[in-house]
């Protein structure tokens, strides 16, 4: 029997029932759990497969919202998607142990961008950069 590998050349361009059957095949995969696995949720398949590629179902996770949360003097609830027990709660009381001395304080620097511009064709190229600074 031949060693199984993730190389797989041109897996985006199978069709997903093509998808489903190299991930059946390679992962040993039952058809429960194929069909599991094809469930996009509230996201149809058809919308996914134009998100992403190489996509082969969804993954619903809960729901949950912390509360509690005072950041920069504003009253926050934060959604949190996640299934992790308990960390929902360990949000929530982390905030109500914060609020009594001001809650969270947050900032962020100012973005750092870089951008290149590549220009062809330029028969003057000091006219050209005397025209990009003004």
């Amino acid at each position: 029997m031949a060693a199984k590998s993730s190389e797989v050349s041109g897996f985006y361009r199978l069709s997903p029932e093509e998808r489903a059957q190299f991930l059946r095949d390679f992962a040993s995969l039952s058809e429960e759990e194929l069909a599991l696995l094809g469930n996009a949720g509230a996201l149809s398949f058809e919308f996914a497969d134009k998100m992403i590629e190489n996509v082969v179902g969804g993954f619903t996770l809960p729901l949950g919202v912390a509360t509690n949360f005072l950041i920069n003097g504003k009253e926050y609830l934060v959604p949190m998607a996640l299934e992790e027990p308990s960390v929902v709660a360990a949000a929530s009381n982390a905030a109500k142990l914060a609020r009594p001395g001001g809650g969270f304080t947050a900032r962020a620097d100012e973005p750092v961008m870089i951008g290149q511009i590549q220009l062809t064709g330029i028969k003057n190229m000091k006219e050209a950069q005397r025209g990009a600074r003004e």
